[in-house]
């Protein structure tokens, strides 16, 4: 009768941990279809690309439709659009970086989470014990769906890829 305590309890903790492994994250690597709707009756524009996150650090490589890099530490965003040769910097009023956002979720459902950064609503769903989902509505009103594929969580992330280093003639735009 103890073994077979012992092996409920062990099942248990395993299912447990699996189900609530996002909640450690510390790193996240994953590919992202990202779905923006603004007004009533316009085109949806969908990108299609990549993420990487650790220690209060991202960056989202877009790949499709057009290449653009935007790394985002704490409240500092810059934008690359290589094909502008332009790098915007900004200026953020709330750490927005997916690991943070992950942190701040509570339960509203089944696999559903929310949590309020600043004015936006952020909600996420867990799949597979993984982030699957996230979606908001922006400041101006468009709606914001990102999908993520391909998850590795907590695997090691080489700290080169979030050193922003555009090449020598691009344009600068402040716009903090």
């Amino acid at each position: 009768m103890k073994k077979i305590s012992v092996i409920i309890w062990f099942c248990c903790s395993v299912m447990l941990f699996g189900q609530e492994q996002w909640r450690n994250i510390k790193s996240l690597e994953a590919d992202f279809i990202q779905e923006i709707k603004g007004e009533r009756g316009a085109i949806p524009v969908v990108y299609k690309g990549k993420i990487y996150a650790a220690d209060n650090k991202v960056k989202w490589v877009y790949v499709m439709p057009l290449a653009k890099e935007v790394y985002l530490e704490k409240t500092q965003a810059y934008i690359y659009e290589p094909e502008l040769k332009q790098v915007t910097i900004g200026s953020l009023k709330e750490n927005v970086d997916f690991i943070h956002i992950l942190n701040k979720v509570e339960a509203v459902g089944k696999d559903k989470y929310k949590t309020q950064i600043g004015d936006i609503t952020y909600y996420v769903i867990i799949k597979d014990s993984k982030p699957y989902e996230l979606h908001y509505v922006d400041s101006i009103d468009n709606s914001i769906t990102i999908r993520f594929e391909n998850v590795k969580m907590n695997t090691p992330i080489d700290r080169n890829i979030f050193i922003f280093q555009p090449p020598d003639d691009v344009e600068y735009i402040d716009v903090s």
